[in-house]
């Protein structure tokens, strides 16, 4: 299966605006701003969340998980 650019940007920008709300919400609470710290918000975040939300959550923690390893 391929799909096509735009097909996948909408989900990448999505992705994008739930580690941002993370960042802000860490900075709210006036928590560490670190990929393990937003790894760890986000997956406090999976309980509440509906399947496609928890398929984008998901998605944004394999992302700071990644870029930890690089």
């Amino acid at each position: 299966m391929h799909f096509s650019e735009s097909e996948i940007q909408p989900l990448w920008d999505e992705v994008a605006r739930i580690i941002g709300e993370a960042v802000i919400q860490l900075q709210h609470r006036g928590e560490p701003l670190a990929a393990d710290s937003l790894v760890k918000y986000l997956e406090h975040e999976l309980a509440a969340a509906g399947v496609q939300q928890r398929i984008l959550i998901g998605a944004a923690i394999n992302m700071l998980r990644t870029d930890r390893r690089s």
